[in-house]
């Protein structure tokens, strides 16, 4: 029947838990602890913290890379903040400050405002491209410059028509793309970052003398800063459609030369988003720097060290646990001889138990009272339960999903001696009672015809 199949189901189930709960103390693997990996953290953290910064080593700006890889964003955050304070000061013609570790520079850099920054990065841009500290430099009488493998595939349209100075044109003369080999010197003594830009000929103040060139790094540069005090050649281009093209049958050479001795000069031109901090920010970091590699070096060194230290821990743990597993086996052979009977042996035990349940229920009702047989059946079945849900909570695992299948299991357990008792008053009556079986057969034929009626509806309007 219907109740003996659910009571059935939940008594295996309540025995599967114990099973579970009474392995679960010799089968658990002892785990690693993760105070090994927090202490060599917070030691490579300690190590960056105490790292000093040089106010006029351009390199300082690849701290923040080191504080990032050892698990650390805020800090690395407020790092480049103070180091981009440093960065516009000295940009900016203000004095260098006191030198310091990486510490104090998190600490000065949870101080400063970001778009308080941001504004004075925007602002310093003007002045260094009116104090030619970042100066456009193409030397038209210089020597050859090897083409530029980007331009390659324009094939015979491309002609050379000076030292890094390629023009294409059609069949017909006309121009149609202007190239240009251009190096940008950096005359100040911090790196500028400067991943692309734009190139104007012609004199402040004036219209200009020829179309707006659109500058780039070289295919397959990753460097988009210029160092200190050194020159880095971008390639610059302007395709057909351009303001102020010569026309056709016009050397572009010959033309740039004239606009030159008119007293035109070559003028760079930032775009605003190359402007914002975050950007300088980004490429500042990527400023090489020896002692950062080293550091990254060696907290690599050291994390690979702890990996390997908590793999012989676990490897420990788990041979110790499987040695303990050994002796406990070895210390009760008459649990290891039950482990070995057939599955349907104990099915028939199982089942031969609850037959046996219901019984005793069943003389306890008729020779003494039903009140009495339902307060022994619900006391059996409430100190079975008991001990389950005290040992869903103490065999571990109870967070997250695990905590969620404990809720639910140990709501079954609780529920369980009153869904046995009453399972067990309900069979009782339905042997005794002619109107109790009269009442539970009309229910099974509503249930039934409820089904057909069910069905032929499906079977006719769907």
């Amino acid at each position: 029947m219907a109740w003996q199949q659910a009571l059935a189901q939940w008594l295996g189930w309540a025995a599967l838990v114990t099973c579970l709960a009474a392995s679960g103390g010799a089968g658990a693997q002892p785990k690693a602890s993760p105070a090994v990996a927090q202490a060599d953290t917070s030691q490579e953290r300690q190590r960056l913290l105490a790292q000093q910064l040089a106010p006029t080593d351009p390199a300082r700006f690849a701290w923040g890379r080191a504080a990032e890889a050892v698990g650390q964003g805020a800090d690395a955050i407020y790092l480049r903040l103070a180091l981009l304070d440093d960065w516009l000061r000295a940009l900016e013609g203000g004095p260098a400050p006191a030198g310091g570790n990486v510490e104090a520079a998190i600490a000065h850099g949870r101080e400063l405002d970001p778009y308080f920054l941001e504004r004075r990065a925007r602002a310093v841009w003007p002045a260094i491209l009116r104090a030619q500290q970042l100066r456009a430099e193409w030397d038209r009488d210089g020597p050859e410059v090897p083409r530029p493998p980007e331009l390659d595939a324009l094939g015979a349209e491309l002609v050379q028509e000076g030292p890094g100075l390629w023009v294409r044109r059609a069949q017909d003369g006309r121009h149609r793309g202007l190239y240009l080999w251009l190096g940008v010197r950096n005359g100040l003594a911090e790196p500028l970052p400067l991943p692309e830009f734009a190139l104007q000929l012609g004199r402040p103040g004036l219209q200009p003398a020829a179309p707006l060139m659109q500058c780039a790094l070289p295919r397959y540069s990753t460097r988009q800063w210029v160092p200190p005090q050194s020159t880095q050649h971008y390639l610059c281009s302007v395709v057909e459609g351009g303001y102020g093209l010569p026309p056709a049958g016009v050397s572009w050479l010959a033309q740039m030369g004239h606009w030159f001795s008119q007293g035109a000069a070559l003028q760079t031109v930032i775009p605003q988003h190359d402007q914002a901090l975050s950007r300088t920010a980004r490429i500042l970091v990527q400023v090489d720097n020896p002692a950062v590699d080293n550091f990254l070096r060696g907290a690599r060194e050291s994390t690979e060290k702890q990996q390997q230290q908590l793999q012989q821990e676990q490897a420990q743990a788990a041979a110790a646990a499987a040695a303990s597993a050994k002796k406990a086996r070895e210390a009760t052979p008459a649990r290891r001889s039950g482990d070995s009977l057939p599955l349907w042996l104990k099915r028939l035990a199982f089942l031969g138990g609850v037959v046996g349940a219901l019984v005793l229920y069943g003389l306890l009702a008729h020779h003494v009272s039903v009140a009495v047989a339902s307060g022994v059946l619900w006391v059996g079945l409430a100190i079975p339960s008991a001990i389950v849900l005290r040992s869903i909570w103490t065999m571990g695992g109870t967070d997250g999903w695990g905590k969620l299948g404990a809720i639910i299991m140990s709501g079954a357990a609780i529920a369980a001696p009153f869904g046995g008792t009453l399972a067990a008053y309900t069979v009782y009556k339905l042997v005794v009672s002619a109107q109790a079986r009269r009442k539970a057969i009309l229910f099974l034929l509503g249930v039934i015809v409820v089904i057909v009626l069910n069905a032929l509806e499906r079977w006719l309007f769907w």
